[in-house]
């Protein structure tokens, strides 16, 4: 229970429509019962302050589809919401630019720049799923094949430190360098920097075409090369294969979507029905593999995302298919999402499986980051695997942009 009189500091501070007391949220089995929901940047950076003076921190939170990435939380706090930021508020068909606020939803800036010849290039799953969260998380989907990660879309973006402070890096143009590392930086970073308020985003054109192929099979033998060499076609948007392990058998489902000029197209799509065996679908075949990434495995299973070397995905596939009950794989990224059951409910299974991701993941030249599982299985650990060898950067900036440990604390790498 918060006092009455930081409430009511955080209400004079940010407004009484903003604050909202409502049941208990549980994240990660820490409980959240107050939510704030600034309407402007302005108001976001006086939310912030009012919370340090107040000796509070906050959960930042998008669409909510991601709540469940990153360690458990350190401290009970506020959750501080961005969905009053929402809106395209600049948009430049000229350019191909675009001008996002955090709460804004993929699938509304998308009805926006569309009928301009424009696609907007986030792709990350979740009906919910805003630009700050996805931004914040890092986030893709099945298109960052052809689109680009996020943090490689990003021309700039306004931020609001844990201070109060608000700042801005990057601008609405490539040539506009000015702190463009610091798009990169704040990127990924799980909100535990600071909180984004908008970003300047490169859209992409609209093909001329698209065409979508799947197929599907009971065996691993030469999949990651068959993934691999689609994902390397000039057309390729977006490639996924999907295996559902039941026991000795494999369910395998290869998608391949190809977006271009008509005749590249054309070249493209003769080559994936000759070598890949598959025949002509309908899009919501890619929607299936964007679903497939979000859906949460059992729950009291581990949900674990892999990098792996192009050279080792093969290795990495049947590696994971011994264990997990189901990998979706996105070749052209080097990403791999498994779902590892826990045989019974206790540390030992936890840590078993945490060992096998690790082990993986050496073996295929990556890392790996638990991004989902009961708050019990996550509690003591890292999700983030062995941070040991960046933990000291890791803290440094923590300590530069968030000295207080307002931000999130304790979900990010190295317990942050």
């Amino acid at each position: 229970m918060f006092p009455r009189e930081s409430l009511e500091r955080i209400a004079a501070a940010v407004g009484e429509d903003a604050v909202e007391e409502h049941s208990a949220l549980e994240v990660d089995g820490t409980a959240f019962a107050v939510t704030l929901r600034p309407a402007d940047g302005e108001a976001v950076g006086r939310s912030l302050a009012a919370l340090g003076a107040c000796g509070l921190t906050a959960l930042v939170r998008g669409g909510g589809n991601r709540l469940g990435i990153g360690n458990v939380p350190s401290r009970e706090g506020v959750l501080l919401s961005t969905e009053r930021l929402s809106g395209v508020d600049e948009f430049d068909p000229g350019e191909g630019v675009c001008h996002a606020r955090a709460g804004t939803r993929l699938a509304a800036a998308q009805a926006i720049v569309c009928p301009h010849g424009w696609e907007f290039p986030l792709d990350a799953p979740g009906v919910t799923a805003t630009v700050g969260g996805v931004l914040a998380a890092g986030a893709v989907g099945p298109r960052a094949q052809g689109h680009g990660r996020p943090r490689d879309l990003v021309l700039g973006l306004e931020v609001a430190l844990a201070s109060g402070e608000r700042t801005h890096c990057g601008g609405r143009v490539v040539k506009n360098v000015t702190g463009y590392d610091l798009n990169k930086l704040y990127t990924g970073s799980f909100g535990s920097l600071g909180v984004i308020e908008g970003a300047w985003l490169r859209l992409r054109p609209r093909p001329e075409r698209t065409a979508v192929f799947e197929s599907s099979g009971s065996r691993l033998d030469g999949v990651g090369e068959r993934g691999l060499a689609a994902a390397r076609r000039a057309t390729a948007r977006a490639v996924a294969t999907a295996v559902c392990v039941r026991g000795s058998e494999r369910d395998v489902e290869f998608t391949v979507e190809l977006a271009g000029d008509a005749a590249s197209v054309e070249r493209d799509a003769a080559w994936v029905e000759e070598h890949c065996d598959a025949q002509t679908a309908e899009p919501v075949a890619v929607d299936r593999m964007r679903e497939l990434q979000l859906r949460s495995p059992d729950p009291s299973g581990l949900r674990f995302r892999i990098d792996a070397l192009p050279s080792r995905l093969q290795l990495a596939l049947e590696q994971l298919c011994e264990r997990c009950e189901s990998v979706l794989v996105y070749p052209g990224l080097g990403l791999l999402y498994a779902d590892v059951p826990l045989a019974r409910a206790d540390d030992g299974a936890v840590d078993s499986a945490f060992r096998f991701a690790a082990s993986t993941a050496r073996a295929v030249g990556g890392g790996f980051v638990c991004e989902s599982g009961p708050a019990w299985a996550k509690r003591g650990r890292d999700v983030f695997g062995d941070v040991s060898a960046t933990l000291p950067l890791l803290e440094a900036l923590k300590h530069r942009f968030d000295p207080g440990g307002i931000l999130n604390p304790g979900r990010f790498a190295g317990g942050l």
